[in-house]
């Protein structure tokens, strides 16, 4: 009752009609003009300016007018404003979050006549986003998947073996810990091993997070035997002991182990880090998402950095976690054919293989990892090294090693992580352990999924 209820507030105040469009117009000239909303960092911005300009090239008389943001987080209040002044776009990036809650508005376009009719090709589950009424309303434009990034020259300089790029093969927890405690390294020499290792005097870090935002950390709680949620969303996890002594493995790595430079939970950007921190020469290894691959290639064009990809060091298992950005398209638009037809364009792996092949996608179709006519189609270039490839492929033909990211298919994720996000950063600065922290609001979080 709550949700249709927000529904209904979020359409009479916004003053939408479901089919009144305020997206794309036709042009003076006879050209439709497609609105196409989306986050990038400089390198994806140049990816995606030219996907575009291919797409107007086939489609004389379509023109994509884009629009671009950082990719911080704010997409959220950015479609909100819009949506506020009747001036939604016709295709747009959504937070995974947000999905469910636009389309309880009726602002979003139903997906699933188009999957039936192959006008858009069925996709991974793990990237489908569902509304309350079991609709298809958000895609992910890729599959993408949380990585370990390194530095081979600062493990080559300690002697130090690489990390694995296979699920079978991948370090256990005490190991890697082990081993950051050898790359970490203060002004005298010592490492975080030694008993004289000052860490006010950290030069070098064992390993580095882009940030502790939700999908940095949460694979630790699925890896360790628990979870956030179920992956078919009945039930609550994170109150179990496994969840939250995941969780508080990684919030060791900066107070109790000393061997990662203090980080929060904000977004700050998602995109363009792994580079700067290869760069940099004080990080040896990197956690964060397979989209930086179409960065981190930098390191080794700029500063002649001889970088590595792994899978993650496992708990009791080893798992990756999904982070798919969706794209959606609003009802609003005044020309659903031209513009689903763009937006199918965009989603077809086979008509963006330029930007699979640069990391910053990976394919969103099942098949494209197990038939070698396609692999070679989105592996075959310089920023998808063979470790790269073969990290990828060990998660995604392995069963069990990919936990969905549960704002997929939760459809209180929002309110849950808003409890959550108001407390995490105490657990990362050392305030309390995970299990005291986030046991002080878990009942409020249950209570935000099960309502």
């Amino acid at each position: 009752m709550k949700r249709r209820g927000l529904s209904f507030l979020m359409a009479a105040t916004m003053g939408i009609s479901v089919f009144g469009g305020y997206g794309m117009t036709v042009l003076a000239d006879g050209e439709t003009e497609i609105e196409f909303l989306y986050y990038a960092d400089d390198t994806q911005k140049a990816i995606i300016e030219s996907a575009c300009a291919a797409y107007e090239e086939s489609h004389p008389g379509i023109q994509i007018k884009q629009t671009v943001i950082p990719a911080d987080g704010s997409i959220t209040t950015t479609i909100a404003t819009l949506a506020s002044s009747n001036d939604l776009p016709d295709i747009s990036y959504m937070a995974e979050a947000d999905v469910i809650k636009y389309a309880d508005a009726g602002l979003l376009y139903s997906l699933d006549d188009a999957i039936t009719d192959g006008t858009i090709g069925e996709k991974l589950d793990s990237v489908t986003i569902r509304g309350n009424d079991g609709k298809i309303y958000g895609l992910g434009l890729s599959n993408q998947l949380m990585l370990l990034y390194y530095n081979k020259d600062i493990f080559d300089k300690y002697g130090v073996e690489y990390p694995a790029s296979s699920v079978e093969d991948a370090w256990d927890w005490d190991e890697f810990v082990t081993i950051c405690k050898k790359l970490t390294i203060d002004e005298d020499g010592n490492t975080a091993a030694d008993d004289g290792f000052d860490a006010s005097r950290t030069t070098q870090y064992g390993v580095a997070f882009n940030s502790l935002y939700q999908f940095n950390y949460m694979w630790a709680a699925y890896a360790n035997g628990g979870g956030i949620v179920s992956a078919d969303g009945s039930e609550f996890l994170l109150d179990q002991d496994a969840s939250l002594e995941g969780i508080q493995k990684i919030a060791d790595l900066f107070n109790k182990d000393q061997v990662a430079p203090a980080t929060t939970s904000s977004l700050v950007s998602s995109i363009g880090s792994a580079d700067k921190a290869m760069i940099s020469g004080d990080v040896a290894m990197y956690i964060n998402g397979s989209w930086d691959l179409s960065n981190v290639i930098n390191a080794k064009k700029e500063a002649d950095v001889n970088y590595g990809v792994a899978v993650l060091p496992k708990m009791e298992k080893a798992v990756t976690m999904n982070a798919g950005g969706p794209a959606v398209m609003f009802n609003t638009t005044e020309h659903p054919e031209e513009t689903l037809e763009f937006y199918a364009y965009m989603m077809d792996p086979e008509r963006v293989t330029d930007i699979l092949k640069t990391g910053a996608w990976l394919p969103n179709e099942a098949s494209w990892y197990t038939d070698e006519a396609k692999i070679e189609k989105w592996a075959s270039g310089e920023n998808i090294t063979e470790d790269a490839k073969e990290a990828i492929l060990s998660y995604t033909n392995t069963e069990g090693a990919i936990a969905q990211w549960p704002v997929y298919y939760t459809a209180n994720w929002a309110d849950m992580m808003a409890v959550s996000d108001s407390v995490i950063d105490s657990v990362w600065t050392g305030d309390g352990s995970a299990a005291e922290i986030l046991g002080s609001v878990m009942d409020e979080m249950r209570a935000a999924f099960e309502k």
